[in-house]
């Protein structure tokens, strides 16, 4: 097995990302990281302007084993699927899928929760009667169906709906209706799924305080036996590997002991 970090949570070209498949496996290297797995957005009908298309995904997945190949003696690369909670066609033959839930339904509409601080309110305001907590209790009710759902290995920014919240600009994430909802959901999850990546990703592009999921939640995913790796959904080459020294010694102090590695055999479990 390569010395190094690996990332699994990644983005090209091939939907919202800044660089080619290629770029992106030759900035790993030159990072030092081990490895790095794809995870294109798979395609959301009703929001595909971030998503990869349906005509694209047989050639992105064609690159990425191709790449594979190409750069095996250097960095391990890993062909995988960021799969929406609303996407309904599924392709064969990925090394893992990513669970993720970016909408909600509410009323017949469908409500992207991490557009804008905003759009989130008009959807609060018309149809949560003014009540975010509503709102939040419907984002992680889907997010506890996604194993089901997307048969996801790796359950992505488990707490997005507070991407915008920093501060507590939106609602009071110590509030006993948002965490009964974040705990609940992920008790239903854990068992199914019980891999959540700690995510660096809003970090970097928001340059917020804190990861996904919440120190909070991951004290409590380590009473409930959940397990970690790291990711940082990364867009572009300086992101790959972002913070993930400092949260390596998150992990330690929320008190887990390994993180979970993708290889060809499956995930294992490596010391921290």
């Amino acid at each position: 097995m390569k010395q190094g970090y690996q990332n699994l949570h990644t983005h090209t070209t091939y939907c919202d990302g800044k660089l080619s498949v290629e770029d992106m496996v030759v900035a790993a290297i030159n990072k030092g990281g081990s490895s790095i797995g794809f995870s294109e957005h798979s395609f959301v009908p009703f929001d595909p302007d971030y998503s990869m298309t349906l005509a694209d995904t047989p050639t992105y997945m064609t690159e990425v084993k191709m790449l594979k190949e190409k750069y095996i003696d250097q960095i391990d690369v890993f062909l995988g699927l960021e799969v929406d909670y609303f996407t309904d066609e599924m392709p064969m033959g990925l090394d893992y899928i990513i669970g993720a839930a970016h909408h909600i339904q509410k009323g017949g509409e469908y409500i992207t929760i991490d557009a804008t601080p905003e759009r989130l309110e008009v959807a609060r305001d018309m149809h949560f009667s003014g009540d975010f907590y509503s709102l939040i209790e419907v984002y992680f009710e889907t997010v506890s169906e996604m194993p089901r759902k997307t048969k996801a290995d790796i359950i992505a920014h488990f707490d997005l709906i507070k991407k915008h919240n920093e501060g507590g600009r939106l609602f009071d994430e110590t509030h006993p209706r948002y965490i009964d909802a974040a705990l609940g959901a992920m008790k239903r999850i854990v068992g199914t799924c019980n891999l959540f990546e700690i995510s660096s990703g809003a970090m970097f592009r928001m340059g917020k305080t804190e990861q996904y999921p919440s120190t909070l939640l991951l004290k409590e995913l380590k009473n409930l036996g959940g397990e970690i790796l790291f990711a940082s959904d990364s867009h572009c080459a300086e992101s790959l590997y972002f913070k993930f020294d400092e949260m390596q010694q998150l992990a330690e102090s929320c008190g887990f002991t390994y993180i979970k590695r993708l290889t060809e055999n499956g995930f294992i479990d490596v010391k921290i």
